[in-house]
């Protein structure tokens, strides 16, 4: 068998072995559905979410590997105060900056979960959900917040973990 037989026939057998596997296999990580009811009396919005991962550990490698903040939501879809803060940041109240990702992550994600708690530090203040957490380049945990701020609140704490950050750097 002649060496260009050889590929042409591999490359056959990779394609139909990729073309076998199930859509899942590529498909990007959804946002997990709420397992704890609304409560009563709890508004549900209608929803402008910005685009991010919802990958946690994805989003924090990815913002390590190219030296940029995280800024994680950790919360609930069902959650009013997280639905008020996807809209903040969907119709821009809370610009992200350009040196910032974005991971839009859930609560209810057992995988996330377990990642979250043991990479964060959060105490919710009788505020509740969302966290929203700044991740530092190197990984380190910068910022903090529970329940729901202002657009202002959001953009001081992006820009105090920004400079914090900076001052720590030799």
């Amino acid at each position: 068998m002649t060496p260009s037989v050889f590929h042409s026939l591999l490359s056959g057998l990779i394609f139909l072995s990729i073309t076998a596997l199930p859509a899942a296999a590529f498909a990007e990580k959804a946002f997990a559905p709420s397992t704890v009811p609304a409560g009563p009396g709890c508004e549900q919005l209608v929803v402008k979410k910005p685009k991010g991962e919802h990958d946690l550990r994805k989003a924090m490698d990815a913002a390590k590997a190219q030296q940029k903040f995280l800024l994680i939501q950790y919360g609930r879809e069902n959650c009013t105060n997280c639905q008020k803060v996807w809209n903040m940041l969907g119709n821009g109240s809370i610009p992200l900056p350009d040196d910032f990702l974005y991971a839009d992550v859930s609560v209810d994600d057992p995988e996330t979960r377990a990642i979250f708690e043991e990479t964060f530090s959060v105490t919710d203040a009788g505020r509740y959900y969302p966290f929203l957490v700044v991740m530092g380049p190197d990984g380190s945990q910068l910022a903090f917040r529970s329940g729901l701020g202002t657009p202002d609140d959001y953009n001081a704490m992006m820009r105090t973990a920004r400079d914090d950050y900076a001052a720590w750097q030799p």
